[in-house]
């Protein structure tokens, strides 16, 4: 068969019924030692139809995106929150994991890859979900086509810093993205903010005929639409105080309202006409009562007689889970993109090797040469110098590049593309390069600027590796951190609190040996007083003749720094605290995936 002549599958499917049975949703507060439950869906029941348009629409605070992400099984029950009721699939009840199957979620904002193209960024989709490659491409093509991306297709998505494609088709990109896993529902929290009114029409416009082509069912939140795209519609569901004042369709709105007292302005929006009589207000309590009883009285009882003819119905569309290799595979190379294009980041992180390993150099110049004391506290301070240098330049990049991708993964597992494990794999594996090569430029520079020891190679090699190694502990740690905090400026702002006792307790500013009982055991949290044991030891074991004879001030490093660990205990310590950092940054991975609304 031709690939041009093949149908996507959704299109020969009879669609999926949405529907939810006495929903309620409550929060419970608690306000000056007082627990005050606060009510925000109150025992409502509806219907989405498949092929059909359903509008949620509603003042601010009427219940709208609660409504969406309970459908979405964003919101579960938890301690302070309680949700009853039924929310059925053809007449099924579905968790999140069955969510992932045939439902697509697009958020308010447009959660994206920035350096990567529109076409990329949908082929990253089609390669976790399909495994012929002429299937991946046709879905890929019929979302490009479908929503009118075909002409910014090889256009970076771009961002704040970066040149890229307009925020209607970065919208739309959004919805490709689902659009690629061929969902039979796809719900959406407010696609038309921040976009301008003629943008915003394109959308809803693209949306409707999406419904209409393929029987999708396709529900979501707005704010205030104009008349055209109020036109658009098919179903309108208009909330006020968690409860449903109409429901049903566009074209029955107008005369509904006015059999129960409310006549529409014939020059005026509809739906700004309705919104503004159920707003909050003391004076319009009354006539909001009347159009809840209104409601009560004419529609709930159709509702419910609907809802009871729905029969539960097999739903066909069980889509391919790609294995953990290839999830580990497509999320490096995505990775690997990210860090070719992101050409300010790779080339500050160059410099920043090039610049240190000139700094250290130039600023303990033959240090390792000079005689007497003034020799030995130099070079004792250049090598501490490596330590925090070799942290923290492997520290701060990932500190500050994680979070900003946190929304990524979380939007992208909640949609079942791949496995935290494999996402944590992936992510985790791309930075080790420059961890391994970033290290040994700078050393390489400065090793001999210092005249540190190379009385053999092995010594030159060890060194290097401590460096690597703790650069690996300062890369996981600011894993951990990323992992644990949702947002960068927090992640940054708790680095130098963990930091500072981790630095005092290294070995360098204080000697161990002085440290108070209570307290000592917080050096061996450090990753620094490894790697600096280390590098003394590898500097000086092998020159103990040299101290023979010489004044106490002026004693080996290992002895006046009270060092006894050795060498290579501390190089395995150091190879176990990547490990340590990493496991705990998998566990905050786990346990964030549910806190994303």
């Amino acid at each position: 068969m031709n690939k041009t002549q093949v149908v996507p599958q959704q299109d020969q499917n009879i669609g999926l019924t949405l529907s939810f049975k006495n929903l309620s949703y409550k929060v419970n507060q608690s306000r000056n030692s007082e627990s005050e439950s606060r009510t925000i869906l109150n025992n409502i029941s509806g219907i989405c139809p498949p092929g059909k348009v359903t509008a949620i629409l509603g003042a601010s605070g009427a219940g709208k995106t609660s409504l969406l992400n309970i459908l979405a099984q964003r919101i579960s029950t938890k301690d302070n929150v309680q949700i009853t009721g039924d929310i059925l699939a053809n007449g099924n009840h579905y968790d999140s994991e069955k969510f992932a199957r045939f439902f697509g979620y697009v958020m308010q904002n447009d959660i994206l890859f920035a350096t990567l193209t529109v076409k990329e960024t949908l082929e990253f989709v089609a390669n976790l979900k399909y495994t012929n490659a002429n299937e991946k491409q046709l879905r890929v093509n019929y979302a490009l086509k479908t929503l009118k991306l075909e002409k910014c297709q090889n256009t970076l998505i771009g961002n704040e810093l970066l040149k890229g494609i307009s925020g209607g088709e970065r919208k739309r990109t959004s919805i490709g993205v689902e659009l690629v896993r061929d969902p039979q529902c796809i719900l959406l929290d407010e696609p038309t903010s921040g976009l301008d009114s003629f943008t915003a029409f394109v959308i809803i416009n693209l949306l409707k005929k999406l419904s209409v082509v393929s029987k999708r069912t396709i529900v979501f939140t707005i704010h205030q639409p104009s008349s055209d795209i109020y036109l658009l519609f098919d179903q309108i569901f208009v909330l006020a105080k968690g409860r449903f004042v109409y429901q049903g369709s566009r074209d029955k709105m107008i005369d509904y309202f006015s059999s129960i007292g409310f006549e529409c302005p014939k020059m005026a929006n509809p739906l700004d006409y309705f919104i503004s009589i159920i707003q909050s207000g003391d004076h319009k309590q009354q006539e909001l009562q009347n159009i809840f009883k209104g409601y009560d009285n004419q529609i709930q009882s159709q509702i419910e007689e609907q809802l009871s003819r729905i029969q539960p119905t097999k739903i066909l569309n069980e889509q391919y889970q790609a294995s953990f290799k290839q999830q580990v595979a497509q999320i490096l190379k995505r990775g690997i993109l990210n860090v070719k294009r992101d050409k300010i980041l790779v080339r500050s992180r160059v410099v920043m090797a090039v610049f240190l390993g000139l700094l250290v150099g130039g600023i303990f110049w033959g240090a390792a040469n000079e005689p007497g004391y003034k020799g030995t506290q130099s070079t004792t301070g250049g090598l501490f110098f490596l330590v925090m240098s070799s942290f923290m330049t492997a520290l701060n990049p990932v500190i500050v590049q994680f979070p900003q991708e946190r929304d990524v993964f979380l939007r992208e597992e909640n949609s079942k593309l791949y496995s935290t494990f494999a996402y944590f794999v992936g992510k985790s594996s791309i930075e080790i390069p420059f961890l391994i090569i970033f290290p040994i430029i700078q050393q390489l520079i400065c090793y001999w600027m210092i005249d540190l020891n190379d009385q053999t190679a092995s010594i030159v090699i060890i060194n290097i590796l401590v460096c690597i190694l703790l650069g690996l502990s300062g890369n996981s740690m600011g894993l951990m951190v990323g992992s644990m905090l949702s947002d960068a400026r927090n992640a940054s702002g708790i680095i130098p609190v963990v930091l500072m006792p981790l630095i005092a307790f290294s070995g360098f500013y204080a000697n161990q040996s002085l440290f108070m009982d209570w307290i000592s055991w917080l050096q061996y949290l450090s990753p620094m007083k490894y790697a600096f044991e280390a590098l003394i030891y590898n500097e000086y074991d092998t020159r103990r003749d040299e101290f023979i004879g010489q004044t106490i001030q002026n004693q080996n490093p290992i002895d006046t720094f009270s060092l006894d660990f050795g060498l290579w205990n501390s190089i395995y310590v150091l190879i176990a605290f990547p490990i340590f950092f990493r496991i705990l940054s998998l566990m905050f991975l786990y346990l964030g995936r549910s806190r994303q609304q």
